[in-house]
Protein backbone atom coordinates (compact mmCIF):
# COMPACT_ATOMS: atom_id res chain seq x y z
CA UNK A 1 0.00 0.00 0.00
CA UNK A 2 1.14 3.76 -0.98
CA UNK A 3 1.75 5.99 1.60
CA UNK A 4 -0.21 8.69 -0.18
CA UNK A 5 -3.13 5.81 0.01
CA UNK A 6 -4.73 7.04 3.44
CA UNK A 7 -4.50 10.78 2.10
CA UNK A 8 -6.24 9.99 -0.99
CA UNK A 9 -9.24 8.12 0.22
CA UNK A 10 -9.64 10.65 2.71
CA UNK A 11 -9.60 13.49 0.19
CA UNK A 12 -12.21 11.49 -1.62
CA UNK A 13 -13.92 11.15 1.50
CA UNK A 14 -14.24 14.95 1.84
CA UNK A 15 -14.90 15.23 -2.36
CA UNK A 16 -18.09 13.26 -1.04
CA UNK A 17 -19.07 14.86 1.54
CA UNK A 18 -18.65 18.73 -0.23
CA UNK A 19 -20.66 16.96 -3.35
CA UNK A 20 -23.19 16.04 -0.90
CA UNK A 21 -23.37 19.61 0.40
CA UNK A 22 -23.37 21.17 -2.77
CA UNK A 23 -26.30 19.42 -4.37
CA UNK A 24 -28.15 20.08 -1.01
CA UNK A 25 -27.20 23.84 -1.57
CA UNK A 26 -28.78 23.72 -5.26
CA UNK A 27 -31.40 21.65 -3.97
CA UNK A 28 -32.54 24.15 -1.27
CA UNK A 29 -31.51 27.05 -3.57
CA UNK A 30 -34.35 25.64 -6.05
CA UNK A 31 -36.35 25.06 -3.62
CA UNK A 32 -36.48 28.86 -2.27
CA UNK A 33 -36.74 30.28 -5.73
CA UNK A 34 -39.81 28.20 -6.21
CA UNK A 35 -41.29 29.06 -3.03
CA UNK A 36 -40.68 32.61 -3.60
CA UNK A 37 -42.13 32.46 -7.23
CA UNK A 38 -45.48 31.08 -5.84
CA UNK A 39 -45.63 32.67 -2.53
CA UNK A 40 -47.44 35.66 -1.25
CA UNK A 41 -45.76 38.70 0.00
CA UNK A 42 -48.04 40.03 3.37
CA UNK A 43 -47.17 41.91 6.27
CA UNK A 44 -47.04 40.21 9.48
CA UNK A 45 -46.30 41.38 13.41
CA UNK A 46 -43.96 39.92 16.12
CA UNK A 47 -46.11 38.68 19.02
CA UNK A 48 -44.01 36.83 21.21
CA UNK A 49 -39.84 34.97 21.50
CA UNK A 50 -39.96 31.53 22.35
CA UNK A 51 -36.67 31.29 24.60
CA UNK A 52 -34.92 27.62 24.28
CA UNK A 53 -32.18 26.57 27.21
CA UNK A 54 -29.22 24.66 25.96
CA UNK A 55 -25.67 23.52 26.62
CA UNK A 56 -23.00 24.12 24.93
CA UNK A 57 -20.45 20.75 24.99
CA UNK A 58 -18.60 22.59 28.05
CA UNK A 59 -22.09 22.52 30.00
CA UNK A 60 -22.09 26.28 29.35
CA UNK A 61 -25.92 27.37 29.64
CA UNK A 62 -27.08 28.88 26.27
CA UNK A 63 -30.72 31.27 25.87
CA UNK A 64 -31.40 31.18 21.78
CA UNK A 65 -34.24 32.99 21.09
CA UNK A 66 -37.15 32.12 18.14
CA UNK A 67 -39.42 35.01 16.49
CA UNK A 68 -42.92 34.54 16.72
CA UNK A 69 -45.27 36.02 13.85
CA UNK A 70 -48.70 37.02 13.84
CA UNK A 71 -50.08 37.51 10.05
CA UNK A 72 -53.49 37.48 8.50
CA UNK A 73 -53.83 34.82 5.13
CA UNK A 74 -55.97 35.96 2.17
CA UNK A 75 -58.87 33.51 3.29
CA UNK A 76 -58.56 36.29 7.00
CA UNK A 77 -57.21 33.63 9.22
CA UNK A 78 -54.57 34.68 11.95
CA UNK A 79 -51.89 32.21 11.15
CA UNK A 80 -49.16 32.55 13.75
CA UNK A 81 -45.44 31.00 12.71
CA UNK A 82 -41.91 30.93 14.50
CA UNK A 83 -38.65 31.89 12.90
CA UNK A 84 -36.70 28.57 11.65
CA UNK A 85 -33.72 30.36 13.03
CA UNK A 86 -32.83 31.48 16.50
CA UNK A 87 -30.63 33.91 17.65
CA UNK A 88 -29.06 34.69 21.58
CA UNK A 89 -29.63 38.23 20.41
CA UNK A 90 -31.91 40.18 18.87
CA UNK A 91 -32.88 43.71 18.31
CA UNK A 92 -36.73 43.32 17.68
CA UNK A 93 -39.48 43.83 19.78
CA UNK A 94 -43.00 42.87 20.11
CA UNK A 95 -45.19 44.76 17.70
CA UNK A 96 -42.30 44.78 15.00
CA UNK A 97 -43.71 44.53 11.44
CA UNK A 98 -41.64 41.88 9.40
CA UNK A 99 -42.44 40.74 5.59
CA UNK A 100 -43.74 37.48 5.47
CA UNK A 101 -44.45 34.59 2.71
CA UNK A 102 -46.70 32.28 2.74
CA UNK A 103 -48.04 30.36 -0.62
CA UNK A 104 -52.31 30.17 -0.41
CA UNK A 105 -53.53 26.91 1.63
CA UNK A 106 -50.37 26.71 3.08
CA UNK A 107 -50.23 29.61 5.40
CA UNK A 108 -48.69 27.36 8.35
CA UNK A 109 -45.55 26.88 6.48
CA UNK A 110 -45.11 30.44 5.89
CA UNK A 111 -41.66 31.98 6.07
CA UNK A 112 -40.07 35.20 7.02
CA UNK A 113 -38.60 36.90 3.96
CA UNK A 114 -37.16 39.81 6.41
CA UNK A 115 -35.27 37.12 8.70
CA UNK A 116 -32.50 36.73 5.76
CA UNK A 117 -31.83 33.50 7.87
CA UNK A 118 -35.04 32.08 7.46
CA UNK A 119 -35.02 31.88 3.63
CA UNK A 120 -31.56 31.57 2.79
CA UNK A 121 -29.28 30.57 6.15
CA UNK A 122 -29.29 27.07 5.37
CA UNK A 123 -28.96 27.14 1.81
CA UNK A 124 -25.63 29.46 2.07
CA UNK A 125 -24.28 27.32 4.80
CA UNK A 126 -24.55 24.13 2.65
CA UNK A 127 -23.10 26.35 -0.07
CA UNK A 128 -19.93 27.65 2.08
CA UNK A 129 -19.32 23.76 3.35
CA UNK A 130 -19.56 22.48 0.28
CA UNK A 131 -17.61 25.01 -1.29
CA UNK A 132 -14.74 24.28 1.51
CA UNK A 133 -14.98 20.21 1.09
CA UNK A 134 -15.14 20.21 -2.49
CA UNK A 135 -11.98 22.41 -3.42
CA UNK A 136 -9.88 19.80 -1.68
CA UNK A 137 -11.18 16.88 -3.64
CA UNK A 138 -10.94 18.47 -7.00
CA UNK A 139 -7.49 19.36 -6.30
CA UNK A 140 -6.72 15.25 -5.88
CA UNK A 141 -8.93 14.60 -9.07
CA UNK A 142 -6.65 16.62 -11.07
CA UNK A 143 -4.00 15.27 -9.55
CA UNK A 144 -4.83 11.59 -10.48
CA UNK A 145 -6.09 13.14 -13.93
CA UNK A 146 -2.01 14.78 -14.78
CA UNK A 147 -0.77 11.75 -13.07
CA UNK A 148 -2.44 9.00 -15.45
CA UNK A 149 -1.78 11.25 -18.34
CA UNK A 150 1.87 11.90 -17.51
CA UNK A 151 2.03 8.05 -16.66
CA UNK A 152 0.36 7.65 -20.70
CA UNK A 153 2.74 9.95 -22.17
CA UNK A 154 5.72 8.40 -20.53
CA UNK A 155 5.16 4.34 -21.69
Amino acid sequence: MNKQTPIKVILCIILLAGSTFLYLAISRTIDTINFIKTSQLTKGYIYDFETENSRDSNGDKSRNKYTKVLFVDDDGNNVRIRSSSSTSFTTDRIGDEVEVRYITGKSEEARISSFFSDMWGLTLLFGLFGIIFTAPGFILVWNLVYDIIFNIKNR
